[in-house]
């Protein structure tokens, strides 16, 4: 087994595939990505795996900068391997803050040279096996494909305009849309709320009222107590976690 760790801006994409797995981590922006089909964003608090031979395509924000890790897993027992990697198919994992955070400083010290490479190795092997892959049902149905669709541009929208959108029944669009997502409308609604707002936190230096309000909330506390529900962590903490060198 082999694995080699390295911090890259992307400024373009294009389609292509690998001899060995991929794993992407952001540190800065977000990318989206089509792994054989299958479409997903990369960005806060989430890896996603790329399995070897897997043809894809990406797109990254203008800032984007991914931590990779290039993995070969040839030589590596089944006991000692990390779940995320024990699949072939492509997926997209979210992750608990402190093991993101984990990651991201992880990256930073390899960006500067302050880990040496084989020790960094180790790092990571040992984070990527705290990381619990989602299993979904495969192959997706057209109609799955259609909620898809429209989780991706249907953000912002009612349960009824976006089933409309997919060209479904409401109650059989959100059984759909709960299997192929595996979370509700609403669900998936507030984890892009506060993926926004994580990514500002992180990359502004905005008032975490300024912040709320313009996510739609009528109040700041409002805001931190959903905020702190979610990653454990209130705005403010958040932030001084991300201003050392993972969130420089």
């Amino acid at each position: 087994m082999s694995i080699q760790l390295e911090v890259r801006s992307y400024r373009g994409g294009d389609r292509h595939h690998h001899d060995f797995s991929q794993i992407l981590l952001p540190m800065q922006g977000a990318m989206r990505l089509d792994v054989e089909g299958r479409r997903g964003v990369v960005s806060h608090n989430c890896v996603a795996l790329i399995p070897r031979h897997c043809e894809h395509g990406f797109e990254p924000s203008s800032d984007c900068s991914m931590f990779i890790l290039d993995v070969d897993m040839a030589g590596l027992g089944s006991e000692a391997q990390p779940a995320l990697l024990g699949s072939a198919e492509p997926s997209l994992v979210p992750i608990a803050p402190w093991l993101w955070r984990m990651f991201r400083q992880l990256g930073a010290e390899v960006e500067t040279g302050a880990c040496p490479s084989g020790a960094a190795a180790r790092m990571a092997m040992t984070a990527l096996h705290l990381v619990e892959p989602i299993e979904r049902p495969q192959p997706w149905s057209r109609a799955e494909r259609r909620v898809l669709d429209v989780a991706e541009t249907g953000q912002g929208t009612g349960v009824a305009q976006m089933a409309r959108m997919a060209g479904l029944g409401q109650s059989q669009f959100h059984a759909l849309f709960r299997a192929t997502m595996g979370r509700s409308p609403k669900q998936l609604q507030l984890q892009r709320l506060f993926e926004r707002a994580a990514e500002r936190l992180a990359t502004t230096a905005a008032p975490v009222s300024e912040i709320a309000y313009d996510l739609g909330y009528q109040n700041a506390a409002s805001f931190n107590r959903q905020f702190k529900r979610r990653f454990g962590l209130t705005p403010s903490e958040f932030r001084a976690a991300n201003r050392g060198p993972a969130g420089a």
